[in-house]
């Protein structure tokens, strides 16, 4: 696992890149909305729904409202979208982990981090699944049992898909995601990325079990 001095080099690596660039050129790129107010400029990005606030010029990751703290690991993938994102529009045809570059590598890592989490949480369970996936903002698809899909960045879409078990076959699962994401994220990120998206929900569902 990271440890925290590694997620703060990381940030420091991709915060010394973004200094250098233009916040307005990137809004175009990133579907991020440039503001300007009286002291400092910056991007609002929506993050699976939430508005980030990054100012410059010490590009700093803050909510939407400007007060509070961001995790390290959110900090990271909100920089390196910022920084990856090549402004490609989506094509709506979808590849799965195997299909981005050097997914074969970093196999272990997606099943560990996302789809053995997803199924563990909810692949006993698809009602509860749909129901905290609709919470979130997730949009139901017609694929598997149970599917849903969630703008994770404004041009970084995430469906999950899962299939009820029976008596021959095990409850299964598997992320999608468009087949630009390589020109948005790392493989590395990907994999962290579908990891958050993931906990967001067991989040919720721990939440919802605990309220009944």
């Amino acid at each position: 696992m990271p440890r925290s001095d590694d997620y703060k080099a990381a940030i420091a690596l991709a915060v010394a890149e973004l200094k250098n660039l233009n916040p307005q050129r990137l809004e175009n790129r990133t579907g991020a909305q440039h503001f300007v107010d009286s002291s400092q400029e910056g991007l609002l990005v929506p993050y699976f729904g939430q508005a980030r606030r990054i100012t410059w010029p010490a590009v700093i990751v803050t909510p939407g409202n400007g007060q509070g703290e961001i995790s390290l690991p959110e900090q990271i993938l909100i920089l390196h979208y910022l920084l990856h994102a090549s402004g490609e529009p989506l094509t709506g045809r979808t590849i799965d982990f195997r299909q981005v570059p050097a997914g074969g590598f970093y196999w272990s890592a997606f099943i560990s981090r996302a789809k053995k989490p997803l199924l563990e949480a909810f692949g006993h369970d698809l009602p509860l699944y749909a129901k905290v996936a609709a919470t979130l903002g997730g949009e139901p698809q017609p694929l598997g049992d149970a599917a849903a899909r969630f703008m994770a960045f404004p041009r970084a879409p995430i469906t999950h898909v899962l299939w009820r078990g029976d008596e021959e076959f095990p409850p299964e699962a598997t992320i999608l995601f468009d087949e630009t994401i390589p020109r948005y994220f790392p493989t590395e990120d990907i994999a962290a990325l579908s990891g958050a998206s993931v906990y967001r929900l067991m989040g919720a569902a721990r939440q919802f079990r605990e309220s009944r």
